[in-house]
């Protein structure tokens, strides 16, 4: 759909009416509550924050295809909507039936976008129980997004815990048979319109928000097979929202009245349950109808939400204005009220707007602290284009236009958290130097692709721009690294000055290196370990090229001493710190339906979905003795019988790539690797075909 000539044509005339002035556009104000929107291909969407800045989104197209079935056990799929946001052309993409479903949100621009689903999911996937309230669930026109100011909440309210047991986050394993997420192929084979998480029976459900009035609305007293509750908040906006759970066992207050919130209401996950006990969660958001003179009215059976209580038996009509989202918007906002209360690390940063190639654009943290117990954080930004930066508030230059990820790690010593914003740059490229530093195979300096959103409740693995070093008494001069000094303006760099090295932890262990000269110059960085003890050491190597922009710049370097020897029989998982896959790319599923003998090695793998995309690979990095080795895939590895793909190993005499069918052999070859961390294999998506699998690699010493 992406490449049909007809809509490129369809979305090259709407955007030049939408450099005119002339197209039509629908014209929303930031609210207090989350602001629910369903668009059609080449619409835009107005959004006045409450600054008064207008946000300009363009929906220029939405497509969706399945990952991975799974037969018995289930389907992953994943949908996208490319957009046009100030100008600027980025994609919003979504996984579901993989923990990626509990995702952050997108924040460009200011503003916090939910991609909630799009027309072609339902191409793939029908709905379930296609009766009139889940039908509503169908986006009406190609896509439905939630939009917020990213210095509001969804709501005005302080949350509480729906589900009050403890959990910091939700697994996607633990949504019934691990399907039953928002839009989850129930089964392998229909969209389940809510959320289903698993709990014992008997747990207590609790008033997430204050409502005007909730009551079952089936209930096994009514003969229908389900207790159904439903609680309704009108909001003083007109918004109204609707909060719906399932399968619940008895109230524990009386209904038809206010709840306040935090209110045990019922117990739950005890009537027609099926084969888990759980509790269905719906979030559905309308507005009050209002009278001819366009004012909002107080009575209650013109809620643009149906309240189809069994006791009141109010009927009101489904409105087309009511939507339904994930109910992890929800979830969502609980869990970082919850974290805030309970002093948790917390990453947040200003929100950030719109700017032009060649100005000097500010970043700040917002409300980050240290988690209990801990005083202080260490702030480090990437901002997407190679550039790096220290401290709680930073300022960079974009020498180019596009949609750059502008991400803030915190660590207080203990643990990490971060956040990331997006933001439009505009204009022509700078044609002056601009310093940014590259490190070739280190994946801490790997850039964040546009597209990617995090997983929510995952801590970042390590502090960006990062050079690691692992040594050892036997082994205490590690292969050197090398740093390029890379011009991303015009023009050519100025000559850089000797590094600065600002140790972080102990002292004379590191040495760099200048070489080379204007746009061809590099940083040779070297580890000398000898005699320094076990444990984890750091410095801070800050480089200046005259009067490039955004000079100096700086990289981290971290030197890791094992107590521990080397191994020389190694299983690097998916799991293992020496596993790596490029962010929202590689994905899994959590289905308890599936046979034992196809949920890989330690019951999980990751798959490619069978996308042969440039730049997208895993890594296998074990801590080895050194020696040689022979490298294989364990044989509880499920591959297809069709699939093939490229393999990069990197050794002590060099590198290579082979073209591997594992079907055929699970062994890829034998090969000298050094000692520690400086050797690794990759699986590589691009020229690949079939389903690609990432589960396990073992290294054996011994040919």
């Amino acid at each position: 759909m992406l490449g049909n000539p007809t809509v490129k044509v369809a979305l090259g005339c709407i955007l030049a009416l939408l450099g005119t002035g002339q197209a039509q556009a629908t014209s929303l104000c930031a609210k207090d509550t989350i602001t629910a929107v369903e668009m059609n291909h080449g619409e835009m969407l107005q959004f006045r924050l409450k600054s008064g800045r207008l946000f300009h989104l363009v929906l220029e197209d939405t497509e969706a295809a399945i990952i991975e079935k799974v037969e018995p056990g289930g389907i992953i799929y994943t949908f996208s909507a490319r957009v046009r946001v100030d100008g600027q052309s980025m994609t919003l993409r979504r996984y579901v039936c993989s923990q990626e479903c509990f995702y952050e949100p997108y924040v460009i621009n200011g503003v916090r976008i939910w991609l909630d689903t799009v027309k072609e999911v339902f191409d793939l996937i029908p709905i379930r129980y296609p009766r009139k309230g889940n039908l509503q669930c169908l986006p009406r026109k190609s896509a439905r997004l939630a939009l917020q100011d990213a210095a509001l909440r969804i709501c005005p309210d302080e949350t509480s815990p729906w589900i009050d047991d403890g959990r910091e986050r939700l697994n996607v394993g633990d949504c019934y048979n691990g399907d039953d997420c928002y839009l989850g192929p129930y089964l392998g084979q229909a969209c389940h319109v809510g959320l289903d998480v698993n709990h014992k029976k008997g747990s207590i459900l609790s008033a997430p928000i204050a409502f005007d009035t909730h009551a079952y609305f089936n209930s096994l007293k009514a003969g229908d097979n389900n207790n159904r509750w439903r609680g309704v908040r009108r909001w003083p906006n007109g918004d109204v929202w609707a909060l719906q759970s399932h399968h619940l066992i008895k109230l524990l207050v009386p209904p038809n009245g206010p709840l306040k919130m935090g209110t045990p209401y019922a117990t739950t996950a005890g009537v027609h349950v099926g084969s888990h006990e759980h509790t269905h969660f719906e979030f559905k958001i309308g507005r009050l109808q209002q009278n001819r003179l366009g004012e909002s009215t107080d009575d209650p059976n013109s809620i643009a939400i149906p309240i189809d209580f069994d006791d009141q038996s109010v009927q009101t009509q489904v409105n087309p204005e009511v939507l339904h989202l994930d109910p992890w918007i929800v979830f969502w906002q609980i869990f970082e009220d919850r974290k805030r209360r309970a002093g948790k690390i917390c990453a947040t940063m200003k929100p950030v707007e719109p700017g032009q190639t060649g100005q000097r654009l500010e970043f700040s943290a917002e409300s980050s602290k240290p988690g209990v117990g801990r005083d202080s954080l260490s702030y480090y930004w990437t901002l997407g284009d190679g550039g790096w930066e220290q401290g709680p508030r930073i300022s960079h230059v974009f020498s180019r236009a596009g949609v750059w990820p502008v991400t803030m790690v915190v660590d207080d010593g203990n643990h990490r958290a971060h956040c990331t914003q997006h933001v439009t740059i505009s204009g022509d490229q700078v044609p002056m130097p601009v310093l940014a530093l590259r490190a070739e195979d280190e994946l801490t300096f790997r850039p964040r692709p546009v597209s990617a959103a995090d997983t929510y409740g995952e801590p970042p693995r390590w502090i960006p721009h990062t050079l690691l070093f692992t040594a050892r008494p036997s082994h205490p001069r590690p292969r050197s690294k090398i740093v390029y000094l890379t011009n991303i303006g015009g023009g050519a760099l100025p000559a850089a000055e000797p590094p600065k090295i600002c140790y972080e932890h102990a002292q004379s262990w590191l040495k760099t290196a200048l070489k080379g000269h204007g746009n061809r110059q590099s940083l040779q960085v070297e580890v000398e370990a000898t005699g320094v003890p076990p444990g984890i050491y750091s410095a801070v190597v800050s480089v200046e090229c005259g009067t490039a922009m955004n000079s100096p710049q700086a990289f981290r370097v971290q030197l890791r001493v094992p107590e521990t020897p080397a191994q020389s029989h190694v299983t690097v998982d998916d799991r293992d710190a020496g596993f790596y896959a490029t962010p929202y790319f590689w994905v899994g599923h959590r289905f308890c339906r599936c046979p034992v003998e196809r949920l890989g090695h330690n019951g999980f793998y990751l798959t490619n979905g069978g996308q042969a995309l440039d730049g997208e690979f895993v890594r296998f990095a074990p801590d080895l003795a050194a020696g040689r080795y022979t490298v294989s895939f364990p044989e509880e590895t499920p591959f297809s019988p069709d699939v093939e793909f490229n393999v990069r190993v990197r050794h002590r005499h060099g590198q290579r790539t082979l073209r591997i069918q594992p079907t055929l052999s699970r062994t890829i070859g034998v090969f000298d690797f050094g000692h520690g961390t400086e050797g690794f294999v990759e699986i590589h998506a691009a020229n690949s075909n079939g389903l690609v699998v990432a589960d396990a690699l073992r290294f054996r010493r011994g040919s």
